[in-house]
Formats: structure tokens, sequence, C-alpha cells
């Protein structure tokens, strides 16, 4: 509504909308009493797909356009409707309801089996900043599949929903207790949480400094580092429009303006020397290998991030 009332019609249909949709896990035996399901039956069936036809339904209605430039299908892990799910976003596609569909946090074994079904998805948005940076290798095997399928990542959370933002420091421990959680949730790692504290520790040091040595925020160091090092690969970096804005709010400061807050990131770029020592503080690799001095040219499109 806020979009629509503030936003030119001339701009409005030039925009894509996306929308993200979560798959419906499996119900506990508590939730399987309270809807009603038979208990000879306990798996609930996925049926015929109504429940993404409404929810594909209420996003056109509020977006008041007749089809979604794209809908992103969000992963569960305890899930086993992915497939189902996209076969109905599939059909709606073809009705054309939705011009685009994406993946978000697919795994390598589940994404493969959607590829090999004949889903052609556009992209699969993946976690990726200075604390998770274990899909951004080219060599991981979603780097590999990817690369195999021509398929385009996204990167989201590219700032740990604000850990790397300038205004953490302002921000509760409750809050940043919260935020160092969600950004360290990988079940997979073996690093116990006293170790990743201190390597988050050591990355916010390192972040302040060389925001004192570009004269940028916190955040334009980040996002600078993740370009850089997906420039080849051509990643796309996804930045909440929002990030940011109530705490600044709050505490009455200046007013958040994403253009000039964000695209900063746009002004300069990374000493080889600056890439490597992030490199080496986020396990990414010490071995990355960078433009030579001078052959380095900085984009000044917007085309690689999206706000």
């Amino acid at each position: 509504k806020v979009l629509h009332q503030n936003t030119p019609k001339s701009v409005l249909r030039s925009c894509n909308f996306m929308v993200n949709l979560e798959v419906p896990a499996i119900l506990s035996t508590e939730q399987q009493k309270h809807s009603g399901v038979n208990e000879e039956q306990p798996t609930q069936s996925f049926g015929n797909g109504w429940m993404v036809r409404e929810s594909v339904g209420n996003a056109l209605k509020r977006v008041k356009e007749e089809s979604l430039g794209s809908v992103v299908l969000e992963y569960c892990e305890h899930s086993p409707y992915h497939l189902d799910v996209l076969d109905s976003l599939f059909e709606m596609k073809r009705e054309g309801l939705i011009q685009s569909i994406s993946t978000q946090n697919f795994p390598p074994s589940l994404l493969r089996s959607a590829l090999s079904c004949g889903f052609e998805i556009q992209s699969n948005s993946i976690v990726g900043n200075l604390m998770n940076t274990h899909n951004l290798r080219s060599d991981s095997e979603l780097g590999i599949l990817c690369s195999e399928q021509e398929l385009s990542r996204h990167i989201s959370a590219p700032l740990g929903g604000g850990l790397f933002t300038d205004s953490i420091s302002q921000s509760s421990k409750k809050k940043i207790e919260a935020l160092f959680g969600m950004c360290c949730r990988d079940k997979s790692s073996v690093v116990s949480t006293s170790q990743k504290w201190a390597k988050y520790q050591s990355i916010k040091g390192t972040l302040h400094e060389l925001s004192q040595k570009y004269q940028v925020s916190c955040e334009s160091i980040s996002l600078r580092w993740l370009l850089q090092m997906n420039e080849e690969a051509g990643d796309s970096i996804i930045v909440g429009s929002r990030l940011g804005m109530d705490l600044r709010e709050q505490q009455g400061g200046s007013p958040y303006n994403r253009q000039s807050d964000l695209r900063e990131v746009f002004t300069f770029a990374l000493e080889d020397d600056d890439m490597e020592l992030l490199g080496e503080l986020s396990g990414q690799s010490s071995s990355q290998d960078f433009p030579p001095e001078g052959d380095h040219q900085i984009d000044f499109s917007n085309k690689a991030l999206w706000i």
C-alpha cells in the first residue's frame, strides 16, 4: 500500500515484484490432532496445491498486478513438499501469473533434484557474509553445481542482519546476541560458539579500521569485499532496504537514506592486501586471486547490488 502511494505509476510499471513463499512442513502430532488429520494417515498429503495458489493470489492482490515478477521459494529443512510446491508454481507460471521462479537456501542435493525434474529455476539465493563463506566458494558443492548448470546466485544477508554495520555498536546486548545467533546458525560447522564470537570480534575490529582508512561505513567495506570477491562469478547481492532504519530513527539520528548510506560502496575499491586480510579473517581463502593493482576498474553501476 505504501509503495503504491509513494511511487509514481511510471516507476511502478518497471518494477519487478518479488515475493517470498514458504514451504509447508509436516504437521507435528499435536498439530495433526487440531487439524483433524486421520490418525491412520499421519502424514498430510500435499493435495492440489491450493495453499500455494492462495499465497500467490494474496500477493497479487497486495501488489495490485496481474502477475508477479518473481516468486522465491524458501527451503524448509523438515518438509517433503519442495518439488510439489515447485510443480504448482510452474503451473501458475504457464498460466501467466508468475514470470520467474527462484529458490532460497536450497541444498545441492535438493537443487539437483529440482533441476533434473525440468524446473527452470532462475537463481538460488544463499546466505553469504564475513561469518558465512562456505557457499561463496567456487569449489564448494553448491558453487560447482551452479557453475555447471549456469545458475545464478543471489547472496542474501550480506551484512548479517546488521552485525557488520556502524549502528550495531549502539544496539542492545540482547539484540546483538540474537543477530549473532542467526548469523552463526550453520549446523554443519564444528566451530564452537566462543570461537565464532572471537572471530566476529576480530572481523568487527578490522571493519572499523578499514572504515577509517577508506572514510566509508563498515557496511560499505563488507559489501565491497563481497562485490570484488564475486566479480568473476557475477553473483548479485541483496540488501534489505530497511536495514538500520528503525535503530537510527529511534535514536533521533540523521534520516535514513539508503542511496547515500549504501551506494557509497561504488565509490571506492579495496586494496589487495585488505581483500586478503578480510578473506583470512572470514575463513574464505588466503590464496584468493585478485586483479593486479591498477587493473581494477571501479563499477559505479548498481546492477550487481539489489537494494
